[in-house]
């Protein structure tokens, strides 16, 4: 995103698969108010699936619709924008390309928004929709987003999230679908049936199935699916039955998008992203067997809008985004058999060294992937024993925590190996880690609790206990080296009895 100016009026620009659309907004009271909204038929996902790339013809088209944009944003006074497109975008094989020219044509640089942080930022919509819903307090909400790449699948329950999955189905695997059906088969419905459920197999994963009450989903078209369904919105989201959702999705499997558009009154633009929508929801409720659906209007357009023009939004986000990593993290970290009691006290030890030395590293904040790692660094013991360090390397890569990119979590990873080359913000991280790891080096939690105080080129852990702790201190001793030879200051566990506290 371009530097941040300061500027009350603000740009939002999606190259998305089928249209190029433009909302200008202002802060106003302290929600986004919209100034003004463009939007030109383009489309761009058809063209790459068939050719796997863009054609020239199609990306000077693309420049001139966006340098029309740009003449609307200077003339209402817009100091602040943001293009982006999806990952669908980058599938062409020359992105490169367009983004070069995308930037020397027009002036606007081009971000590609990952299906992660699409899926995050709309979990995030759903969460403050639903933060004043008073039904069933307590209850485990499934939140469903349908991105680009995926199905994503989040387990919220109360303020955090503790799952999350993504299955492999899209609103463009179910058109493209629906349309071979119509060449080769005339009773298409059995086959969409089970082209849904092979999709959804995934749910009983974590026993996702058994978890939920109630599934919540984030739709842009929210309006026309409840008017489909016949209920209202209220407070920017509709609760249906699930038997009506049922209902509809199974006459929609009988019929093709296009006459959706005729029967229920759905516009052009509509109607293919409703009628997939629908049919996903449909069996997702199924599924689950819950016996209402929330809808909760999701735009990806106004949650960037959001980041730029409401202050606080950014903070509270990456907020809600880290605890939903740890809840996650916990979640993982039980069903692969950690000893819990020993990762949230290895945590809870990590925490106070690396806040209470924070003049050793002033200008970095990598607390999240040093708690991540401890908390996740022994479910590689389900695996193997000898060599769980490696196992658990290899899980946390492939755990999908949120916010976390493969890089974070190869670093997270990284932190709690003792092997391979490492760089120096994870050696950094990675001698918290021994030094907290050592303090509960038994897994008896004799410890609880340490001050830690700086002296110079010391840091002085102080801690109380009257029994043995050899063990602790040899290993302590041993983790110390690593962090003098990082920071230049050596640690120091002083203990003293409860009689002498």
């Amino acid at each position: 995103m371009p530097k941040k100016k300061s500027s009350h009026i603000c740009a939002v620009i999606e190259i998305g698969s089928d249209m190029v659309t433009m909302l200008i907004a202002q802060n106003k009271n302290g929600a986004v108010d919209i100034l003004d909204r463009l939007e030109c038929f383009f489309d761009l996902e058809k063209e790459i699936a068939a050719s796997g790339r863009i054609e020239q013809s199609s990306i000077l088209e693309l420049c001139r619709i966006l340098n029309g944009y740009r003449q609307e944003m200077n003339s209402m006074g817009v100091e602040e924008y943001w293009l982006f497109s999806t990952d669908y975008l980058r599938k062409a094989e020359n992105y490169n390309f367009v983004e070069y020219q995308l930037l020397g044509r027009t002036g606007l640089k081009l971000e590609i928004i990952g299906d992660e942080e699409e899926k995050a930022l709309l979990y995030w919509q759903m969460q403050k929709t639903m933060a004043s819903f008073d039904r069933d307090k307590g209850d485990k909400y499934l939140y469903t987003v349908i991105g680009n790449e995926s199905l994503g699948l989040a387990l919220q329950s109360v303020k955090r999230q503790r799952l999350r999955q993504n299955l492999p189905i899209t609103q463009f695997d179910v058109l493209q679908m629906r349309e071979e059906l119509v060449a080769d088969t005339e009773e298409p419905a059995p086959v969409m049936n089970e082209f849904l459920e092979d999709g959804l197999d995934g749910l009983d994963s974590y026993g996702l199935r058994k978890s939920v009450k109630t599934l919540v989903f984030a739709d842009a078209e929210l309006e026309a699916i409840a008017r489909l369904c016949g209920v209202k919105i209220e407070d920017h989201r509709c609760v249906i039955p699930a038997d009506r959702l049922i209902q509809l999705g199974r006459s929609f499997m009988e019929i093709l998008p296009e006459e959706t558009g005729k029967e229920y009154g759905l516009t052009i633009k509509q109607e293919r992203a409703v009628y997939a929508s629908i049919l996903i929801y449909h069996k997702l409720t199924e599924l689950t067997g819950v016996s209402v659906v929330i809808g909760v209007y999701g735009s990806l357009m106004v949650s960037l809008l959001e980041q730029m023009l409401l202050k606080p939004e950014r903070k509270e986000y990456d907020q809600y985004m880290q605890e939903n990593a740890m809840g996650c993290a916990r979640t993982l970290a039980k069903r692969y058999g950690c000893a819990m009691e020993h990762a949230e006290q290895v945590c809870d030890f990590a925490e106070k060294l690396y806040l209470k030395s924070k003049k050793l590293h002033p200008d970095t904040d990598d607390l999240i992937y040093l708690k991540l790692a401890c908390l996740l660094h022994n479910c590689g013991y389900f695996s193997d024993i000898e060599y769980h360090a490696h196992c658990s390397a290899s899980l946390i890569e492939t755990f999908n925590l949120p916010g976390m990119s493969f890089e974070d979590r190869r670093m997270i990873a990284q932190i709690q190996q003792p092997e391979g080359e490492k760089s120096l913000r994870v050696q950094q991280l990675r001698a918290y880690f021994l030094l907290a790891d050592a303090l509960d080096r038994c897994k008896k939690q004799k410890l609880s609790d340490i001050s830690i105080r700086m002296d110079g080129d010391r840091m002085i852990v102080t801690t109380v206990y009257d029994g043995n702790l050899y063990l602790e201190k040899k290993a302590f001793d041993e983790a110390a080296a690593l962090f003098f030879e990082v920071y230049g200051v050596l640690p120091v566990l002083h203990v003293k009895t409860a009689l002498l506290k």
